[in-house]
């Protein structure tokens, strides 16, 4: 049982307070049920909401809008101004990596879209009473990761919640005719992806380390835990800025990899776009194969949910050339994970899996 009062021996949670009596400090993941993106409303769900309320169709006063990763609206000749928001709950627990977790997974929505420039983020920040010692650790950990990013901290909002969840508003320039979207994917396109995938097992596995189950994932692991989780936390601090400035010359449309997985997400540009979507390769981070099949989180069908995953790619078969150039050049990892056609939905076809280490 937590100090919260909820028994999630299911989740993996750790006990507070180590063997032999020792306190360590509070592991943020306790305080959540759902970890990461992995918290996010179901993508059926979510559509039927947007249709409840009038959202569910493009907006005349805006460039890119509802559906999209991030809304846009041009606001000078030549310019549009981005915005988007985008908040989670913990799927680490040191506070300081969290905070960087949370600012890149942000962010990404805004480079999805293609812009980057005059970057300004508004954190929001909520912890529990218990745990408010923390926020300082959670800030600096956004504050460091906007500034790798070029961007700002131009202020934000904190409350107490039951929940720690952190991440924030976005807001960033582009090029009018830079703007990317689902809808613009054709098919003959080329998919490509900048991360590998795994990052719910990856961080699932970490947060059971003691017990019976601790073991059996032990064994079942193809490497150390400790590892792979390393390996995907390295991945979700990766801004994916460099990958968006060498798309956005060549991509006809764009998504980030999230909650709802490579499946869901590449479903969403089929259906923007009015296309049919083949996913033929799938990179995953070495080891979390085996800890999706003992999770039952669906890696290898693509449905495994996503935090601060890569951007999902559609370019011209003609420019996939000088495309895999300039993001090499940017040193931009990348896969070619599928194609467009001119069918429609989106499906798996006989992917081959290949394991990404380090």
């Amino acid at each position: 049982m937590t100090e919260g009062g909820d028994d999630r021996s299911a989740e993996g949670g750790n006990d507070r307070v180590a063997e032999g009596g020792d306190d360590r400090p509070p592991a943020l993941t306790e305080y959540a049920e759902l970890h990461g993106c992995s918290c996010k409303v179901g993508q059926a769900e979510l559509d039927s909401l947007l249709a409840d309320v009038g959202l569910s169709s493009a907006q005349e006063d805006l460039q890119v809008g509802v559906g999209e990763d991030a809304s846009a609206r041009v606001i000078a000749d030549g310019l549009s101004l981005v915005s988007t928001i985008d908040f989670f709950t913990p799927i680490v627990d040191d506070p300081y990596e969290f905070g960087r977790v949370a600012a890149c997974n942000a962010a990404s929505d805004a480079f999805a879209t293609g812009a980057g420039d005059d970057l300004t983020f508004l954190v929001v920040l909520g912890l529990p009473r218990e745990v408010t010692g923390a926020a300082t650790d959670v800030l600096r950990g956004i504050v460091d990761a906007v500034n790798e990013m070029g961007g700002v901290v131009g202020g934000g909002h904190t409350i107490m919640n039951p929940w720690p969840i952190a991440g924030g508003t976005v807001v960033a320039t582009a090029p009018s005719d830079r703007i990317l979207r689902t809808s613009g994917a054709a098919a003959a396109d080329r998919l490509y992806l900048t991360k590998p995938l795994g990052t719910q097992p990856a961080m699932g596995a970490l947060r059971v380390r003691d017990g019976e189950f601790g073991d059996t994932i032990a064994e079942t692991a193809a490497r150390p835990v400790q590892d792979i989780a390393d390996e995907a936390l390295a991945w979700m601090t990766t801004p994916n800025r460099d990958a968006m400035l060498a798309a956005r010359e060549y991509a006809t449309a764009a998504t980030d990899i999230t909650g709802f997985g490579l499946l869901g997400q590449a479903r969403v540009l089929a259906e923007n776009a009015g296309v049919g979507v083949e996913l033929t390769h799938l990179p995953l981070i070495d080891g979390t194969l085996e800890l999706s099949r003992l999770f039952g989180y669906g890696l290898e069908d693509g449905e495994s949910a996503e935090t601060s995953g890569g951007l999902l790619l559609s370019v011209p078969d003609g420019r996939t050339d000088a495309f895999e150039s300039a993001l090499s050049a940017a040193n931009v990892f990348y896969r070619q994970v599928g194609r467009v056609t001119s069918s429609s939905g989106a499906s798996l076809v006989d992917p081959t899996v290949e394991r990404i280490r380090g």
